[in-house]
């Protein structure tokens, strides 16, 4: 497996298409398409508010990671919106994330909104897709553990709606995204996010349950987590615009340009933002599950979410490669420490045997 020169990125890829100098289709095209529209025309969109009848002019959700944390930070500071926040605990939640949540919106005096699935849903959609991926290991079962997730989309334009607030904020970044995925990001206004077609997500869904009994009964044990969820899927969605007309998703990021070090620097300093000493990198690392999401595409592919968030950054110029490899070692270490323990805490002990931290271990 041969990495690209400029960037993390192996040629085992599907659409690598290494050149003759062993550089990758995506640093030649400076993958992905990203350029922010800008402070003004984020004013813009939120001029005349304040003549509605909700309580907020926004509603932000919040994971109480870095992104989110500024975002709300700039609404409230530089924008001098009303805003309220809400955020999305589950099973796989880090008591940290809810701290760091809770005291940001303490000091800002935003009233939060603490939501999630009942009976423990989410950690039953996640173990039965998990075990389904354990099973017969492919893209379509390892991208459904995450599939209660996405019904924090709904959650939020709930509260909203009842709140009567008209704009809900969310903090994605365009260089989260993985190129290798058929979820990506392209830059069209009108389409922004390049994905299998309905039709070809459902053929592939109903391929995986005729090969897998487990994904099977992970669907028929689930149905209301895994049919809304995929429903869910983008904040943006055909379903919410749908349900949920009188709102307008917002992505902040397509607004402000994402700066990764401005972001840190402002919210440790005011407003006392945190990680545990333990954790070296600050990106979805609040989440038990994405644990797991790493592990299943770096057993698959030898790289995961990691690897083409570390390469977006290179592209971008917020990273040398020598400081991104070193970053991915450290992410790498991190996760192959973290699965037994993330297993345990699941109450998972009885898959143990089937897991290989060993996939962790990368070389240049």
């Amino acid at each position: 497996m041969r990495r690209c020169e400029k960037c993390l990125l192996p040629d085992n890829l599907p659409g690598s298409d290494f050149d003759a100098a062993n550089v990758c289709s995506w640093c030649r095209t400076d993958y992905p398409p990203y350029e922010a529209k800008g402070e003004n025309a984020l004013a813009n969109k939120f001029r005349g508010l304040g003549a509605h009848a909700g309580k907020a002019d926004c509603l932000v959700g919040l994971s109480g990671g870095k992104d989110s944390t500024y975002a709300l930070y700039r609404l409230v500071k530089h924008y001098r919106l009303k805003a309220e926040a809400f955020i999305y605990t589950h099973g796989g939640s880090k008591d940290f994330s809810l701290h760091n949540a809770r005291t940001s919106c303490e000091k800002l005096g935003v009233p939060l909104h603490e939501v999630s699935l009942p009976a423990d849903k989410h950690k039953k959609a996640f173990l039965h897709y998990f075990r389904a991926w354990l099973a017969h290991p492919n893209a379509v079962s390892a991208g459904m553990t995450c599939v209660a997730c996405k019904h924090l989309h709904i959650l939020g334009s709930q509260i909203a709606a009842r709140r009567g607030i008209p704009y809900v904020v969310w903090s994605s970044t365009p260089l989260e995204y993985s190129p290798f995925l058929a979820i990506k990001y392209t830059g069209d206004k009108q389409n922004p996010y390049k994905r299998d077609g309905l039709l070809r997500s459902a053929l592939q869904m109903g391929r995986e349950v005729i090969r897998s009994p487990r994904f099977a009964r992970g669907l028929l044990a689930e149905p209301h987590t895994s049919v809304f969820g995929c429903l869910a899927v983008f904040p943006n969605s055909a379903y919410l615009r749908f349900r949920f007309p009188n709102l307008t998703p917002l992505m902040f990021y397509a607004y402000e340009k994402w700066d990764p070090q401005l972001i840190l620097d402002t919210i440790r300093a005011e407003l006392d933002w945190q990680l545990p000493s333990e954790i070296k990198e600050d990106w979805h690392t609040d989440c038990v599950f994405n644990i797991f999401k790493e592990y299943m595409f770096q057993k698959m592919f030898g790289v995961s979410y990691t690897d083409a968030h570390l390469s977006n950054q290179v592209r971008k110029g917020y990273l040398t490669r020598a400081e991104a490899w070193q970053k991915l070692l450290e992410s790498k270490q991190f996760y192959a420490a973290s699965l037994l323990p993330a297993l345990k805490f699941l109450g998972a002990e009885d898959l143990i045997p089937q897991i290989d931290p060993g996939c962790f271990e990368v070389q240049a």
